[in-house]
């Protein structure tokens, strides 16, 4: 005890002074916690300083700017862009495809009646002009460059971009280069890797006619936008192998929330593109915007492919003829504005099963007609596809929709893969006047008017509330759904109008969002949880003012109802939807529809109709009256169009299974024999035609017209007789020339080859060498009919003086290039009076050993 005494002095002396060396510890560690702290501020003052640092923006969706390339495009002395045919492969068979009638072919009469062969579309990727602009890519923080064509003055510099200022500068202006903006080795291989995968999703997406042999490329202007990018010479001489389209790449700077943008340069004598540029900005090329990116590249590249007002007017039909008719534009009384529509056959069914919309009201599928010069008119509206990736702003939600693939598909140039289509959940069965009234009558949580009150998404798998924007200025009298002319939703792209949007902690189906409350509530997250109107709480507890009027509940589809389940307890819903209640808990949840969580199920109807008509008619009177494209006493069974106008039969999917010798979804086209399509004519319902104005960039013109761009052809288009009226040619100069570089001369070569030129040469006569000429002409640049739009075939009687004079073998029968025996000038292109060269006998021999080399002039290109 004495001992334990003596030492009680000596603890408190020790406790003292560790005591007092804690609070010097403590002070220390404040000092240095204050001055990292003062650190951290004078660091963030001085990056503040240095002006906006756009890596830091949350950029969470693509504005797409496809338009406003395209306007700079079309300024005086440039071209939207150029046309060079190519060869495609014959259908099934191992015989080349030939373009635009001009070929010298001998197709075997035993060929059969096939359809075109698509295969997966080959996407070439070039990376050489990564980088290589010093006046527009960024190399160096701080260097300033182009943004599309700013003007060039005693103000350097002038404007400068500033897409936040007033008014706002996004084009046309010097651009300030930060680190962000400038393509480093990690951000191309992104870069490549991005590509890459679009390049791929699209392989496996849409089928293509293919190029026979390589791709060509004019290389006549620099292919693109923002200053282009100059063709490869190689591509232009010896072309492009196993590419169907060349995406020439670029990461020059963007400004706001651009990513990237792309636009087609070159198109075939079809209208389909073959070669694009296609820009992505450096500053997103980022870990995080890498699921951004790559939705934004696919909608890009769709761009290229043909989703492009300026492509609509090349779509071909099932006979390859121009589409009469891709858009109407009309004055929609409900919606109170003029609108553009899509009315192609397959984008028009689709939608129509996607929305349920039945009904003649439903002609075709609205384009946006919001977001300014660079969306308008380009882009699906947003008001009735949401989330689709066409719409004007895309993000990480962003789908493919099988509307956007049958637009694609409508071209006439590709087949989609409808199994790469996403499911798009915005507007699903909610029938004709979702898509034909305006969104104020839209009902459920398609729509909502107040502030106030909290409400469940369209899908209802999250939380939402209801965004209402108070703007500076009124807004259109059409998108007024509000007593005060300024307020509406908060996206014009979607016409304003006014839908919950999700909480950013409101999924119901992320566990991550799950809240203190939910289990008071009886709410549960999850993957096959739902947002429910309710107002369940916990007996003994009260729901407080806070707490929302819906959750998150489980959900499971059996047996043909909606059970919904609380606290572990399942109970069955009525199919209609409405209240049910459960032990343990106060208030009641609301139970939605049957048909709106577990698919197209019964929706019911008045007059106990068969199976409530299964959602595909009306009941009148106990009586199912269906909907286009159904019928069956309960709406059951698929209509086929047209009932496949008596050519095909109808299969139970609604599908048409075409007769051999017709095609279409109706089975109403006609098809023609292959020699058609391989000599480049158009099958009108079973008839082969020759137009001139079927081809991208052809046109019927003057002869004369023609002479100062013509070479070897001129002196054959100056002879009166064979050439007077007009000539089915490319409208531009240097790509008529190009045709007699790539198409006159292979021709030429092949009716009158090497080793026939030295024979008559020995010989000493030219008659063979200028009827070869002549014919090769002819055969290329055909003359047009009187009404000047039919190309002419040629003349017989031509055929027959190349085969007299040359000894050669030509099958002057070939009706799909030469005309018949009886048509004289004037209803065929050239004509040869007989004369038969001394020679020919020699060369005749001659001619029947070198069939194989092209004397006979079968099986060969232009």
């Amino acid at each position: 005890m004495e001992a334990m005494l003596r030492c009680t002095p000596c603890l408190a002396l020790r406790f003292g002074s560790k005591l007092r060396l804690a609070v010097v510890v403590l002070q220390i560690v404040l000092l240095f916690t204050w001055l990292e702290a003062t650190n951290a501020q004078s660091q963030e003052i001085i990056l503040g300083g240095q002006g906006p640092e756009r890596s830091s923006e949350n950029i969470v969706s693509h504005s797409c700017i496809h338009d406003q390339i395209l306007k700079q495009r079309r300024r005086p002395g440039r071209k939207v862009y150029t046309v060079t045919p190519q060869v495609y492969e014959a259908s099934g068979i191992s015989k080349p495809l030939h373009q635009k009638g001009r070929a010298l072919l001998g197709i075997s009469k035993q060929s059969v009646l096939q359809k075109d062969a698509k295969l997966p579309i080959r996407i070439y990727l070039n990376y050489d002009a990564v980088g290589h602009s010093p006046d527009r890519d960024c190399r160096n923080v701080g260097d300033i460059v182009k943004l599309g064509e700013p003007p060039i003055g005693y103000l350097s510099g002038s404007p400068s971009c500033n897409p936040r200022g007033d008014p706002p500068i996004s084009g046309d202006c010097w651009y300030n280069c930060t680190l962000d903006d400038i393509a480093g080795k990690d951000k191309r291989q992104r870069l490549r890797k991005a590509l890459g995968q679009t390049a791929d999703w699209f392989r496996r997406a849409l089928a293509v006619e293919p190029v026979r042999g390589n791709l060509r490329l004019s290389g006549y202007s620099a292919c693109g936008q923002d200053g282009g990018v100059q063709l490869p010479r190689e591509y232009v001489e010896e072309g492009v192998a196993e590419a169907d389209l060349v995406l020439l790449v670029t990461t020059r700077p963007t400004t706001g929330n651009t990513l990237a943008w792309a636009v087609a340069c070159e198109r075939d004598q079809w209208g389909r593109a073959i070669a694009g540029h296609v820009n992505v900005a450096p500053r997103h090329l980022t870990a995080e915007a890498e699921t951004l990116l790559s939705a934004t590249l696919i909608h890009e590249v769709m761009h290229v492919l043909g989703f492009d007002p300026h492509a609509f007017a090349h779509f071909r039909d099932e006979r390859k003829r121009r589409r009469s008719q891709v858009t109407e534009q009309v004055m929609d009384e409900k919606l109170g504005r003029m609108v553009t529509r899509v009315v192609l056959p397959r984008v028009v069914m689709h939608s129509r099963y996607h929305y349920a919309a039945f009904s003649e009201n439903f002609t075709g599928l609205e384009l946006e007609d919001g977001g300014g010069r660079g969306t308008s008119g380009s882009h699906w509206e947003k008001r009735l596809l949401m989330n689709e990736i066409m719409t004007g702003s895309v993000d990480t939600r962003s789908v493919v929709s099988k509307m956007t693939l049958a637009l694609l598909e409508d071209s006439g140039w590709y087949n989609a893969n409808y199994s790469m289509a996403d499911n798009l959940d915005w507007g699903r069965n909610q029938g004709t006047e979702f898509v034909t009234s305006p969104c104020n009558v839209w009902k459920g949580a398609y729509h909502c008017n107040t502030t106030q009150l909290s409400g469940c998404t369209y899908n209802r798998e999250a939380e939402g509330y209801c965004p209402i924007v108070s703007y500076s200025g009124d807004l259109p009298q059409w998108a007024r759904y509000f007593p005060q002319a300024n307020k509406g939703g908060q996206s014009s792209l979607a016409d304003y109008c006014t839908y919950f949007v999700a909480y950013s902690d409101g999924s119901c189906t992320d566990t991550n969002s799950a809240r203190p409350p939910d289990r008071m509530l009886g709410e549960v997250r999850g993957s096959n949880s739902r947002c429910m109107a309710s107002s369940l709480v916990r007996s003994g507890f009260v729901r407080g003012s806070m707490t929302q009027g819906n959750g998150c509940y489980q959900h499971r589809c059996v047996n043909n109802s909606l059970e919904v389940a609380v606290d572990g307890m399942w109970k069955v819903c009525p199919e209609a939807g409405g209240q049910i209640q459960f032990p343990g808990f106060n208030g009641e949840l609301i139970c939605p529809a049957y048909h709106e969580l577990c698919g197209t199920g019964i929706v019911p109807a008045t007059g106990q109709c068969p199976n409530s008509c299964n959602l595909n008619g009306d009941c009148v009177e106990g009586r199912c009256h269906c909907f286009l494209g159904f019928h069956g006493s309960d709406c059951s069974k698929r209509s086929c169009p047209s009932y496949c106008s008596g050519r095909g039969n109808c299969l139970s999917n609604g599908i048409c299974e075409c007769r051999n010798g017709y095609t279409g979804i109706d089975c109403s086209t006609a098809v023609c024999d292959e020699q058609c399509s391989l000599h480049g004519g158009v099958c009108d319902d079973g008839v082969c035609e020759f137009r001139c104005s079927d081809y991208a960039g052809y046109s019927c013109q003057n002869s004369t017209m023609l002479h100062s761009s013509l070479n070897v052809c001129k002196d054959v288009l100056e002879n009166v007789k064979s050439g007077a009226g007009q000539h089915c040619a490319p409208s531009e100069p240097s790509i008529l020339q190009q045709l007699e570089d790539v198409v006159v001369m292979p021709n030429y070569h092949r009716l009158f080859p090497g080793g026939a030129r030295k024979l008559f040469s020995i010989f000493g006569t030219s008659y063979c060498d200028m009827t070869a000429k002549q014919l090769a002409c002819w055969i290329s640049i055909q003359k047009c009919d009187k009404d000047g739009d039919n190309r002419l075939r040629v003349c017989y009687s031509a055929c027959q003086s190349y085969n007299s004079a040359c000894g050669a073998s030509l099958d002057c029968s070939d009706q799909t290039l030469f005309s018949s025996k009886d048509e004289v000038e004037g209803q065929c292109t050239g004509s040869s009076e007989m004369k038969t060269s001394w020679a020919s006998s020699v060369l005749s021999w001659f001619s029947s050993n070198d069939s194989s080399r092209g004397m006979s002039v079968k099986n060969r290109q232009l």
